[in-house]
């Protein structure tokens, strides 16, 4: 049994239905619908413009879409509902993750690795993205880094090279849905949709499906866990959270960061933010003189 708070209650009550009725007509308008694979694009492989964006469809149904952290690569189109970026603090995280563990909730899920080993995962959201990911990417392979990409499906339809490259330099991907939406304020009809479509966005790239979601924000309710469950994921929250998505500057995203280092964490970080890209050699080699390991998100789940 999961916690179901007030909130999810009433999503999947009468407001439920309403928001299905006003998303599924525009969804129809665009000629597709969530139950079948089909959202036709064109030139997926070069990274050009879908010819149908469930973007839009979002945008007419009135769901506002979170902000992707980029400062010179518009994510959205015009006229789509922007949220700024915000992330729940990781003492919240912490938090809900005593409440559900004290009352025996149970389902797939990692937020940290094992405290007893010097293990901790680099991880990177919202991407990919063009000059800066090639930046991250230069950097974890000089260093011999591995890493793992929550990736968003939109990014991956644009840059279906860079997901190829981070498979091959040995890094693992991750879901963080098609458009990078709220996932408790849509009906659990869309947030399926988010996943499956982010899902064979992946698939079109490099042909193989990720094992681990991460919800926008670390925002879940029951609605999201059971269609994150009935796909078989495994949810990855985090434990260090330097906020390097608000632009600090480096030097406090670097220090925030270090002084948070413990066993099995797993940093959140952000594709295309050239701050963190500035800062990410002197995180790795410091935490290497510090004994720590770096590993992906899936070999940390290992040593629990």
């Amino acid at each position: 049994m999961i916690w179901k708070s007030p909130v999810a209650m009433v999503s999947t009550g009468l407001l439920t239905v309403a928001f299905v009725g006003v998303a599924m007509s525009a969804i129809r308008s665009h000629g597709a619908t969530p139950a079948k694979s089909g959202v036709q694009r064109t030139g997926l492989r070069s990274g050009t413009a879908s010819t149908a964006r469930s973007t839009s469809f979002f945008h007419q149904a009135g769901f506002k879409t979170r902000a992707l952290e980029h400062p010179l690569d518009p994510q959205l189109e015009p006229g789509d509902n922007l949220v700024p970026e915000k992330y729940r603090p990781t003492v919240m995280l912490k938090a809900r993750e005593e409440f559900e563990q004290e009352r025996g909730y149970r389902f797939n899920k990692i937020v940290r690795g094992s405290k007893e080993k010097k293990l901790i995962a680099l991880t990177f959201d919202d991407g990919p993205h063009g000059e800066y990911t090639v930046q991250l990417l230069d950097v974890l392979k000089q260093t011999h880094t591995p890493a793992t990409f929550f990736l968003v499906g939109k990014q991956v339809d644009k840059y279906p090279g860079l997901v190829q490259l981070e498979v091959m330099q040995g890094h693992e991907l991750g879901n963080h849905t098609y458009d990078h939406v709220d996932l408790t304020q849509i009906p659990p009809e869309l947030i399926g949709f988010e996943l499956d479509e982010c899902d064979k966005a992946i698939k079109r790239a490099v042909g193989v499906s990720p094992r681990f979601f991460r919800p926008p924000g670390g925002d879940y309710d029951v609605n999201v866990i059971r269609e994150a469950t009935r796909r078989s994921y495994v949810t990855s929250l985090w434990t260090d959270d330097p906020g390097d998505y608000a632009k600090p500057g480096a030097d406090v995203v670097l220090q925030r960061t270090l002084d948070r280092l413990e066993n099995g964490a797993i940093i959140l970080l952000h594709d295309g933010i050239p701050e963190t890209v500035s800062i990410l050699p002197a995180l790795i080699a410091e935490s290497r003189k510090r004994g720590y390991e770096f590993v992906t998100i899936s070999q940390l789940a290992k040593q629990r």
